[in-house]
């Protein structure tokens, strides 16, 4: 659940990234482009952990058969 929950935030984040600029002035808007990044490093570390976890599990279903 942990890395679906990190996949999500990840797309999230770079939807706001990629509409954190202003297509008629090209101007960033650094509140939402900082709000972006850490969506992504938020996800990344979520599904991080979430794949961690699962590999913990799958080698310990091996260990028990």
């Amino acid at each position: 659940m942990m890395m679906k929950n990190g996949l999500a935030l990840i797309s999230l984040g770079c939807l706001l990234f990629m509409f954190s600029v202003n297509p008629k002035t090209l101007k960033y808007d650094f509140l939402l482009m900082a709000t972006a990044v850490s969506l992504i490093v938020l996800g990344a570390v979520l599904a991080y952990k979430g794949n961690k976890n699962a590999k913990k599990a799958e080698v310990k279903q091996h260990e028990n058969r």
